[in-house]
């Protein structure tokens, strides 16, 4: 294992003290963009704070020994006993470790933790297309059932072109979009994300088709 201390909040450059003690029994909560994180303060052992450190994301469970570990954060307060890792990918694999600091010295990297944060949310079931005019095509979905959604974003593919996202309904319950750029002759796709408070998509729902002809 690998720790880089490249963490642009805390420049410092730490030399390891083999004789401070390592955290122990970190406990975390995980969702499907976040990690939140829990140990026992360690001012009681006259410690500074400590150091967090996390690889990249992978798809897969890799050994600890491989992986690269940088130092995302920096803890300054001894009393200080939880930490919320944000922005991560859905349904991908974390190792972390935690190192002690005093002065300009940190200990040893304590446990290994490797956590897979959350899935996707389901994809929205029912989906379908309604060509109300010429130029407009109104998609309508059933609203997500997992209260966690707060908006959806809708995509489009013309003609196998790629995807592009052309819409954010806002609030769970607002099921409809109106694509008012349509022209005749070509093939429309389009599919709908529901997407969560904390930033966690779901599945995409299945393609709709729509030929404007």
């Amino acid at each position: 294992m690998f720790l880089v201390g490249c963490n642009p909040n805390s420049m410092i450059v730490y030399s390891v003290d083999k004789s401070l003690p390592t955290l122990k029994g970190v406990k975390y909560i995980v969702s499907n963009t976040a990690i939140g994180f829990e140990w026992q303060p360690v001012a009681k052992d006259g410690l500074d704070g400590i150091n967090i450190y996390r690889s990249e994301p992978t798809s897969y469970s890799v050994p600890s020994s491989t992986k690269e570990l940088t130092k995302i954060a920096t803890i300054s307060s001894p009393f200080s006993s939880h930490f919320v890792d944000t922005n991560l990918r859905q349904n991908s694999y974390y190792t972390y470790t935690f190192t002690t600091i005093k002065g300009g010295r940190e200990s040893l990297h304590g446990e290994v933790i490797e956590i897979k944060t959350l899935p996707p949310l389901p994809k929205i079931a029912f989906f379908k297309g309604v060509r109300k005019a010429k130029n407009i095509i109104k998609l309508l979905w059933r609203p997500h059932p997992d209260k966690r959604v707060n908006e959806y974003i809708v995509e489009r593919s013309v003609n196998g072109d790629r995807w592009v996202q052309i819409g954010r309904v806002y609030n769970r319950m607002m099921v409809e979009f109106l694509d008012s750029s349509i022209i005749s002759g070509n093939r429309y796709q389009y599919r709908v994300f529901a997407v969560g408070f904390d930033g966690s998509y779901s599945l995409p729902s299945d393609i709709l088709t729509v030929i404007a002809r």
